[in-house]
């Protein structure tokens, strides 16, 4: 009896590890993907502006860039505002540009880098009687671009391809904040769909290509409309077309496989081929990117 007990308990145990690893096994095949969303970095270099300074004080406003996305930055490409100073510093400049181009980041090498120099001497303006806090915000507005290569599988499910299942790997898309996350095929009827998602991985704000940085920072209400949009061209040798919206205002929604779109999901759509074959995916998106971070200065009485 206590054979057979033994006996059965085992199985039990055996049966119980089998569904652990097979859960296991569904968790890790469950995992998202992780996108490098590396683009333009900024940050003030340490002491220069230091937490605190005395009237009378002067001191240096310096902030170091880099570039570790995928794209390059040209000269001039990316603005970098300081606001929130008023009257209270002298010898200040609140917009700069990058000299020099700022060349993507690869395997092999870092990505460009520079330093701003927004003042060499900054000093408090007006004498104090008592302590003063300041609070200034760092703003950057550059122009980037991603691309996102992929394989479809145009008709149906055969020992060709796959229809089923995602098409994006994280490691076919170039670095940068906005990231094609997605890339999903379902048929219906005579047609075969492709759901793109589109997301903002970053934690800046996105806009189209031919937004006016200037405006931006005077929040312009005009501006304001082209936020969560991007400029996106598909290339496939597939006869497909996508529902995207015109480059110019009012941004009509066009069938095509160049234009406009906001963030989130893009539908493009063929006839269903009698053959299954893989086909090509490429996706181009090119947008502005617009971050800002904040630095508090304490001015103390002399």
């Amino acid at each position: 009896m206590n054979q057979k007990l033994s006996i059965i308990l085992s199985i039990v145990l055996i049966a119980l590890a089998l569904l652990f690893v097979s859960g296991q096994q569904g968790c890790q095949g469950t995992e998202k993907e992780t996108f490098d969303t590396g683009a333009l970095t900024m940050n003030f270099v340490a002491d220069a502006p230091p937490s605190q300074v005395n009237y009378g004080q002067t001191f240096p406003i310096y902030v170091d860039i880099k570039n570790n996305g995928g794209y390059d930055i040209g000269a001039a490409s990316a603005t970098f505002y300081l606001t929130g100073i008023g009257d209270n510093l002298r010898g200040v400049t609140t917009k700069l540009t990058n000299d020099n181009i700022l060349v993507k980041k690869t395997p092999t090498s870092e990505g460009g880098s520079a330093r701003l120099k927004f003042a060499e001497a900054a000093t408090p303006a007006v004498p104090l009687q008592t302590a003063f806090t300041l609070n200034f915000q760092l703003t950057s507005c550059y122009d980037y671009f991603m691309l996102s290569e992929s394989a479809i599988c145009a008709g149906k499910t055969s020992n060709v391809c796959s229809v089923e299942g995602e098409k994006i790997s994280a490691s076919r898309n170039s670095a940068s904040p906005i990231q094609v996350t997605s890339v999903i095929e379902r048929i219906e009827g005579n047609k075969l769909y492709y759901d793109i998602i589109i997301e903002n991985k970053g934690t800046g704000k996105v806009y189209l290509t031919n937004t006016d940085c200037e405006k931006i920072q005077k929040n312009d209400l005009n501006e304001k409309r082209k936020e969560g949009m991007v400029d996106i061209a598909i290339k496939t040798t597939e006869p497909i077309s996508c529902n995207l919206q015109d480059k110019a205002e009012p941004y009509s929604t066009i069938s095509a496989l160049e234009g406009t779109a906001k963030l989130g999901k893009i539908t493009c759509v063929e006839t269903l081929p009698s053959e299954t074959h893989s086909a090509p995916f490429e996706v181009s998106i090119s947008y502005k990117y617009v971050e800002s971070q904040t630095k508090t200065l304490t001015i103390l009485p002399a």
